[in-house]
């Protein structure tokens, strides 16, 4: 199953959204974890788990200062919301 929209796929593109914060950077370490977990374990739960982090990632303080590319988050949570349903 290939992952389209997985954290490590636009690792490049999302370090320069959110360089600036740690607490943002550190959520994207541990989605990067999931998303590598979920290619070898697929699972609803897994899923679950992305969903809840990306949309963590939307609704911090810092994500309308640093997140140059928004639009490649909520294309991101879209897609992880498909893979629950």
């Amino acid at each position: 199953m290939p992952l389209t929209y997985s954290a490590c796929s636009h690792s490049k593109s999302i370090h320069c959204a959110i360089a600036h914060s740690s607490e943002l950077n550190q959520i994207e370490g541990w989605l990067s974890v999931l998303t590598n977990t979920y290619a070898k374990h697929p699972s609803n739960g897994l899923a679950k788990v992305i969903a809840y982090y990306l949309k963590r990632i939307i609704k911090h303080d810092d994500f309308t200062a640093f997140a140059s590319q928004p639009c490649h988050y909520f294309s991101m949570l879209k897609f992880w919301q498909e893979q629950i349903q």
